[in-house]
């Protein structure tokens, strides 16, 4: 057998490298890493890598080691294409930039070196430095959440705060999370509240609405495209909720949204705590907290059989109910302030309340809760010049029941309804509630499973 000079130098500094190194425990010891973390050789064969680099790269274990560095470049990103080249330089270097796994990191290439000065491996270490802004289900796979800058403090009264310390002790003990409530009641705030959103430093809080996924969609948005796979258009894979959530937050909106189809995968997930991307049959470990909502009423779903009752007791360990609006008077009166000093901060001149607008706002019922309140200060703030007067409460007006809007579908002459108008007068309904709820046509047509220009036939009929 022929050796190169270089083969021999390679061979004679692996030989005085340090005993650990080459120890089965030294890979529990990068596991500790809260950063992803490789082992590489000097020729750029990786040897060792932790779960997080894993998870950073959006590549498997068994992908990873024993193959070259520079090979997953296509894969992972030009920034691996840059940590390769140094490498092959033996060159220390530091570098930011975005992987193809939508991550944002600085990754760091330290030279290993016998006390000779011979090179015998680098130590390769991927540092997250945040999440990308993403909005808008047409765009991105999940919500990302805004930096603490960008957001204001919750409003929290004693009571909604003793709420939040119950929530925030059973995540501590690893207990899920059920919250309940009607809509508006600030499930979403209390989930990011106890799940350190937008702190410094906060682990991982991925928000997914339940309501928009499809079946057909449910696998590869919670868990992932493997990157390679037949299923892989993209070539880089596709990052799943659940591991875009690993090490912290999963928090599931709505969750009674989810068909029935939907809630039995999550099942099998939540009883295993492990999942396989689409396209690959390795079983991957997430460690999760996980946080649901609903305002739904879910003992009437689990009577009527359409939530699973094996998913009510996996995810309602501790259940938390938060209270509506009307029946917290001191609640309105610091979310009033609250809303006001925010409306006013790009206003003038500031506005003022006026003592018989603030007594239909402690008389009002907040059918809306939160979100009620919030519109009729910033229709006061439109409305108004510097003070708001009784004149200038304006409450929104109900949504139509379904009940009501088939009741009046009938003809003109006040003959009674046809089953095809009765199942018009319904379609209506849902249509213009789907709307109201996302906010847009488009929105509302995703949600539905229809193409946009159904729903805006639709529409047009109904009306």
């Amino acid at each position: 057998m022929k050796f190169y000079a270089n083969d021999i130098t390679a061979l004679g500094h692996r030989r005085l490298r340090p005993g650990f190194i080459d120890e089965p425990q030294f890979g529990a010891f990068l596991e500790a890493f809260p950063d992803g973390v490789a082992l590489l050789e000097t020729d750029g064969t990786i040897k060792l890598v932790n779960s997080k680099l894993e998870l950073l790269l959006n590549l498997a274990r068994g992908d990873l080691v024993g193959s070259e560095l520079a090979r997953h470049a296509k894969t992972a990103g030009p920034l691996v294409q840059k940590l390769a080249a140094a490498l092959q330089q033996l060159k220390r270097i530091e570098v930011s930039g975005t992987l193809n796994s939508q991550r944002t990191v600085t990754a760091s290439l330290g030279i290993l070196r016998t006390p000779d000065g011979g090179a015998y491996g680098a130590l390769l270490t991927l540092r997250e430095a945040g999440r990308p802004h993403r909005e808008g289900s047409d765009k991105f796979r999940f919500e990302a959440e805004p930096a603490a800058a960008g957001r204001a403090s919750p409003v929290l009264t004693p009571r909604l705060q003793a709420v939040a310390r119950r929530a925030a002790s059973a995540i501590e003990r690893g207990s899920a999370v059920l919250l309940t409530g009607e809509t508006g009641t600030g499930k979403t705030e209390l989930a990011r509240l106890v799940g350190k959103a937008g702190a410094s430093n906060a682990p991982p809080f991925v928000h997914v609405n339940c309501g928009m996924l499809t079946d057909a969609q449910f696998d590869a948005e919670m868990f992932g495209i493997e990157p390679g796979s037949a299923l892989d258009t993209s070539t880089r894979g596709k990052l799943g909720f659940v591991e875009a959530a690993d090490g912290g937050t999963l928090f599931l909106d709505q969750v009674t949204d989810l068909t029935p189809v939907a809630q039995m995968k999550l099942v099998a997930f939540l009883e295993s705590q492990t999942f396989s991307r689409l396209g690959s049959v390795q079983r991957r470990k997430a460690r999760i907290s996980l946080v649901t909502a609903t305002n739904a009423d879910l003992s009437a779903l689990l009577a009527s059989g359409a939530f699973r009752s094996d998913l009510y007791y996996r995810i309602a360990v501790v259940t938390l109910d938060l209270p509506a609006l009307r029946d917290q008077p001191e609640l309105v009166a610091a979310l009033t302030e609250h809303f006001l000093r925010r409306l006013n901060a790009g206003r003038t001149p500031a506005l003022r309340l006026s003592s018989t607008f603030m007594e239909r706002l402690a008389a009002h019922a907040y059918p809306g809760n939160i979100r009620e309140l919030a519109n009729i200060l910033e229709r006061a703030a439109a409305t108004a010049e510097d003070m708001a007067l009784a004149e200038h409460f304006i409450a929104p007006a109900p949504a139509p029941s379904p009940t009501n809007a088939i009741m009046s579908s009938g003809g003109k002459d006040g003959s009674p309804a046809s089953f095809r108008d009765l199942v018009q007068a319904f379609e209506g309904w849902v249509l213009e509630k789907s709307i109201a709820e996302h906010g847009s046509k488009r929105g509302a047509a995703k949600a539905l499973g229809i193409d946009i220009a159904t729903l805006v036939r639709k529409t047009k009929r109904t009306r």
